[in-house]
């Protein structure tokens, strides 16, 4: 028996009995532009492939790049950043964002799509918008490799957000040492002598691109919020709404911005709707040189990244031309020169103004009441799934308390993060024993000044702000405590202490080695 296993038992039973909840991780309504863009067929494989079916809906743009920018990341901060060791030149992770117009007929992916593929993780991770729920889905691709059928799967939310903070795409700021651009990767990566997918070796234009898109598309939910909230509710909701779509198709047709009086119901509801002001979300991670010969801890993606802003008055210039930016240019310029006052009004009377998401079903009603409908091939797809997960158990006294605060990233069927709640109650008990060390540590972080950290917490500051949770509280709780000596308890006669004052790569390995894509079914 462990030492003060009876005590920890009691204190085991003293905090919440029950994980965080999924809740929210499948789409609340309609499905994500990824599954839109799929259907019921498989997954294009290889991945060149792919990018060919997504380019196909896209037109070039004006210098002859492809509609889909591509980049490779050989040695990066995302979840599969292991998965190429050792041969991380050989086997880097493609990175891609979709930046192009819709072809006539389809739906607009620009800002809509992006994609994070590992050859050796047989994993594409997915990021893609859903226009009827206003908000990006996050979702993953498993057994993307030769000879299988690739499966798609919602990702858990709670995972992704620890880092996707704004439920967006995030990208490195400037110079974007991690890609191409960094010319020490670039040489490593042509010594590697692979077509790599087909993806070209490019310098900063295509990590420009790339980053504009991210940066783009973290600011649809700033959009959406001003959109559903800010114009407030009834028939002066309505009308303000409809006048900011009315003034987006004029900018997305000719250019025009808003007149300065523009929505004066956005303006009589700010102070009441936003008093301390309106925090514009920060979709960028800090520049990171992987070869450099020191790394900041600041540059973890874990880290909670402040606002870039805070409005304290709306932008009502910056807001239209978002919402035109979320429409699809080519079919906005369908309408010409018609007068659209009365089939605006007559949509503002079926409803089609009340505070639901903005999406572009509202330029297809348009066209359609205006006599122009858009032909959009109707698309059948599959029914949306979960990632699995472990079939619920009663956990014991001593593994409960981690299920409740640790499972929602934690059981799952990758190894990254270290799914050492996953499986069986023997696998559980076996893999907790083993990560003990860096639990221990990870922790212990809570309670060490930022500054002095060589890591960020666990659980992420992000996952606590999702649940209620001040980082601050949390240092202090019970319930930390009792996570503290529930790992302390499994050490083999290590002084926690002294594991905090080691350096974390010389702790011992979370999880044993295996293949990087081993899992259970």
């Amino acid at each position: 028996m462990r030492p003060g296993w009876l005590t920890l038992m009691f204190a085991a039973a003293l905090i919440f009995p029950h994980p965080v909840s999924a809740q929210g991780d499948l789409p609340p309504a309609g499905r994500s532009r990824f599954d839109q863009l799929i259907g019921s067929q498989p997954v294009p494989f290889p991945f060149s492939r792919l990018v060919d079916t997504i380019n196909r809906q896209m037109q070039t743009d004006s210098g002859g790049l492809p509609p889909l920018k591509v980049t490779l990341i050989p040695l990066g901060r995302s979840l599969q950043r292991d998965a190429g060791a050792p041969d991380f030149f050989r086997y880097p992770r493609v990175v891609a964002a979709a930046d192009g117009t819709g072809k006539p007929g389809t739906l607009p992916l620009k800002d809509r799509l992006f994609l994070g593929y590992h050859e050796k993780g047989m994993v594409i991770e997915v990021i893609s918008y859903n226009d009827a729920a206003g908000r990006f889905e996050f979702q993953v691709v498993r057994d993307y490799r030769k000879g299988k059928t690739p499966q798609v799967f919602y990702a858990r939310r709670g995972l992704c957000l620890a880092c996707h903070q704004n439920a967006a795409p995030i990208f490195a700021r400037p110079l974007w040492d991690e890609t191409p651009a960094n010319p020490e990767i670039a040489a490593r990566l042509k010594d590697a002598r692979r077509d790599f997918y087909r993806v070209k070796l490019t310098g900063t234009d295509i990590a420009y691109f790339i980053d504009a898109s991210t940066d783009r598309a973290n600011l649809f939910s700033v959009w959406q919020k001003l959109w559903q909230q800010g114009c407030g509710t009834g028939e002066a909701g309505e009308r303000c709404r409809m006048q900011a779509f009315s003034a987006a198709l004029d900018y997305a047709r000719r250019g025009s911005l808003p007149a300065p009086g523009i929505l004066p119901a956005l303006d009589r509801a700010w102070t009441s709707i936003w008093p301390h002001g309106l925090a514009i979300p920060n979709p960028d991670l800090p520049n990171r040189d992987p070869l450099a010969a020191l790394q900041s801890p600041d540059n973890d993606p874990l880290l909670l990244r402040p606002p870039l802003e805070t409005w304290q008055s709306p932008d009502k210039t910056a807001f239209v031309v978002g919402l035109a930016g979320m429409l699809d240019v080519r079919a906005a310029q369908r309408l010409k020169a018609v007068d659209l006052a009365a089939p605006l009004e007559r949509l503002r009377a079926r409803g089609a103004f009340s505070a639901r998401p903005f999406s572009h079903t509202l330029l297809d009603d348009l066209l359609a009441e205006s006599g122009t409908p858009r032909r959009v091939r109707p698309v059948r797809l599959p029914p949306a799934r979960m990632e699995p997960a472990s079939v619920a158990r009663n956990a014991s006294p001593l593994v409960a308390p981690f299920r409740t605060h640790c499972a929602s990233c934690h059981d799952t069927t990758l190894p990254h993060p270290p799914n050492f709640l996953h499986g069986s109650p023997a696998d559980v008990e076996a893999r907790l024993d083993h990560c003990a060390e860096r639990i221990v540590v990870r922790l212990g972080m809570a309670g060490i000044p930022q500054a002095a950290r060589s890591k960020p917490p666990m659980p992420p500051a992000a996952a606590l702000a999702s649940r209620g949770i001040d980082p601050a509280h949390w240092a202090a709780s019970p319930e930390l405590a009792v996570l503290k000596r529930l790992a302390a308890s499994r050490l083999r006669g290590e002084d926690p202490a002294s594991l905090l004052r080691r350096p974390y790569a010389q702790l011992r390995p979370c999880l044993p080695p295996s293949s990087y894509a081993e899992r259970s079914p």
